[in-house]
């Protein structure tokens, strides 16, 4: 049985099972404690690398977590990090990151299932030069047409049987890095992850390179709420048009020229996803609804990232840490257990 060991800090509380010096940490988020995270943990404790890993779970406070039921004992190490009440995805997930020890430190989701081979898969990868090594991603609730509009918008490129290979960009939450890859970032690594590709962009101008590796794959529970859906991406397009006109510089005449062509951004889309929609088995009865959907949302996306080109951000990142920390508000309730 795990045991709890005082751990010198009031915000840490640390649980070892006894085993070897773990190889990979795995940081967890648990914004509701052990019953928000009990069917990933499930996952990892079905991992055939589990002997090798440390189990971060990043909670409100150290005794929401029950560390016996969630399987403790099956880890190399497990502990639990209390940061208080979890508001941002990003600054709790940097929290764990911070605390874990092993020198590949691994992000997992909640609502992320990773098939037994995963952990050992990332591991195998790290063993060469990359910094960052990303899993392929199918689809976690494949029934509902929402589903698959949400999965091709945000991990459609990496699903099916992806090449692997050297990447710009990998799935975000669900990725894995190199401890020390990350130490000169941990002054700002939360506001990184609250958009984490401007990590993966930082680890790539430091030098760093990224793999993607389809042998590590896991699937991942998508919102499938109609109306959720729609605001999810509406939220996610401002913020991008914000921050495109940021990274350019643009002044304002020139933000409401390009947000002038906000009609052309569904084409534009639809082209770039067109490689990715022949690669995805979606289910054939679906096929005609999840066509419009994505059309629909492409749509909002648009009308969305026009506003964000000229109005900034506003408090669309605010709106979008509902959809992480709390996935189940946003499930069709087809999906909800």
């Amino acid at each position: 049985m795990a045991r709890a060991i005082a751990a010198g800090r009031p915000d840490l509380a640390v649980t070892a099972s006894g085993g070897t010096s773990p190889a990979l940490s795995v940081v967890i988020v648990a914004v509701a404690g052990t019953a928000s995270v009990e069917r990933t943990m499930r996952h990892l404790r079905a991992q055939t690398a589990r002997r090798t890993m440390e189990v971060v779970v990043v909670a409100s406070e150290a005794g929401v977590v029950d560390a016996e039921a969630l399987g403790a004992g099956e880890f190399a190490a497990f502990r639990v990090v209390a940061v208080g009440p979890i508001t941002a995805r990003g600054a709790a997930a940097a929290a764990g990151m911070l605390a874990a020890t092993a020198p590949v430190v691994g992000l997992i989701e909640d609502h992320s299932f990773p098939e037994p081979e995963w952990a050992a898969a990332l591991l195998a990868a790290h063993a060469g030069a990359w910094s960052g090594v990303g899993p392929s991603v199918e689809n976690g609730n494949p029934r509902l047409a929402m589903s698959w509009v949400n999965f091709i918008l945000t991990y459609g490129i990496f699903s099916g049987d992806p090449p692997a290979g050297e990447r710009d960009l990998l799935p975000w939450h669900n990725s894995a890095y190199k401890r020390a890859a990350l130490a000169p970032f941990a002054d700002r690594l939360g506001a990184l992850l609250e958009w984490e590709g401007h990590l993966q962009d930082a680890l790539r101008a430091n030098g760093h390179r990224l793999y993607l590796e389809p042998r590590a794959r896991t699937h991942h529970l998508n919102v499938s709420g109609v109306s959720s859906t729609f605001a999810l991406h509406a939220y996610r397009a401002r913020i991008m048009g914000a921050q495109r006109a940021e990274r350019e510089g643009w002044p304002m005449w020139r933000r409401v020229l390009q947000a002038s062509a906000f009609p052309l951004f569904p084409l534009l889309q639809l082209r770039y996803l067109s490689a990715n929609l022949r690669a995805i088995a979606i289910p054939r009865p679906l096929a005609g609804r999840v066509r419009a959907g994505l059309w629909s949302a492409l749509c909002v996306m648009a009308f969305a990232e026009a506003w964000g080109l000229v109005a900034g951000a506003g408090d669309a990142t605010v709106q979008m840490e509902d959809f992480e920390l709390h996935r189940e508000r946003h499930l069709s309730r087809a999906d909800v257990p």
